[in-house]
């Protein structure tokens, strides 16, 4: 109704606005199709109107959609059009978050070395705008890049520069993420540690990261945070798990307190027994996923909930084979649902 009243008072500048609200609805429902023919559309107008800006902002609509959909090489061609016409206005906070969502489309292509060197750019431009609060998005970007990448170390450095710069700027709850940023990054590099006793020291420190983060956000009522924060502990329980059973393996086949190693720090955590440890990886979990129930944020709990299916596949103490199967088919069909082709197929990869 409102694109047929613009269109009666042949406002063309308005009918353009129309079409690309139309197709962010598109976007957002996951009918990609729809949604490139409406900003294609809003596209051809702006061209015609002259209005550069409005033209550039559309190139990188068509960008995310293509980027959202999976099809990188069409989202590369869209953003570099953006980023041309950026050039040309001269106008660097549109130019750095061109080049941001350059490293955003070769990041989830797996291009990681094009991704960082992207959002390098990005964060030289905003250092030189002295625009702190992006300087401090762009470490966190390239902090993802490395852990996507699997250089956990590197992630933890990167997301660390990004917490300090909030802290500077007094941003509870962008620091919060990044705290919880860190903690997750030390139990992947804690899973791929031999060395037990630093795993061991690395999943301690990723406790006490989360729990701060925790503090942080129960301060300022940040629900979308603390769901987070609860799966991540729940991800790090399934690591203490792991480990745990590792160990026991090592000795008599019996879990306990003999077979950790002397130079281990033990927290109150690790005195609790095993029946304990499994409550608390399933209680971090399930607390998680009330908070994102409570928002109405169904994907981002159907997606959360791969990884607890991940844990009752990969480790023998919780194994739980049809539970990850009916977690994982859970997850599948929301994901159908809301057309999320990327994540449906990474729920695929759990049938057995």
């Amino acid at each position: 109704d409102d694109l047929a009243i613009r269109q009666q008072l042949d406002d063309q500048s308005r009918i353009a606005l129309a079409y690309f609200q139309l197709g962010r609805i598109y976007q957002d429902w996951g009918k990609y199709e729809e949604a490139i023919a409406h900003h294609q559309q809003s596209r051809k107008l702006y061209e015609q109107l002259d209005l550069q800006q409005n033209l550039a902002n559309q190139w990188n609509w068509l960008a995310v959609c293509y980027r959202e959909w999976g099809k990188y090489e069409q989202a590369i061609e869209c953003e570099f059009k953006d980023l041309a016409i950026r050039q040309q206005l001269d106008h660097q906070p549109s130019l750095a978050s061109a080049y941001y969502q350059l490293g955003r489309i070769y990041q989830d292509w797996g291009k990681y070395e094009q991704a960082i060197a992207h959002y390098q750019q990005s964060r030289q431009l905003y250092e030189q705008l002295d625009l702190q609060e992006n300087v401090a998005n762009q470490w966190s970007w390239i902090a993802k890049s490395y852990r996507d990448a699997g250089d956990y170390a590197k992630a933890i450095e990167y997301y660390q520069q990004s917490c300090h710069f909030h802290q500077q700027l007094s941003q509870d709850e962008s620091t919060a993420k990044r705290l919880r940023d860190i903690g997750k990054s030390q139990c992947l590099l804690a899973k791929n540690t031999p060395d037990r006793a630093a795993a061991f020291d690395l999943l301690n420190q990723a406790e006490e990261n989360i729990r701060q983060a925790i503090q942080l956000d129960t301060a300022g009522e940040y629900k979308q945070n603390l769901a987070y924060n609860y799966t991540t502990l729940g991800l790090l329980w399934s690591e203490r798990l792991r480990l745990f059973e590792e160990m026991g393996r090592q000795g008599d086949g019996e879990m306990g307190r003999s077979e950790i190693p002397h130079n281990v720090s033990l927290t109150s955590a690790d005195d609790l027994s095993l029946e304990d440890q499994i409550a608390q990886f399933e209680g971090c979990y399930h607390t998680g996923f009330t908070y994102f129930t409570e928002l109405g944020q169904t994907i981002n709990r159907a997606e959360e909930a791969l990884n607890m299916a991940r844990a009752y596949l990969e480790i023998p103490v919780i194994e739980n084979r049809d539970k990850a199967e009916a977690i994982a088919q859970e997850s599948l069909q929301i994901f159908q649902e809301y057309n999320r082709y990327k994540l449906a197929e990474a729920a695929r990869e759990f049938r057995i």
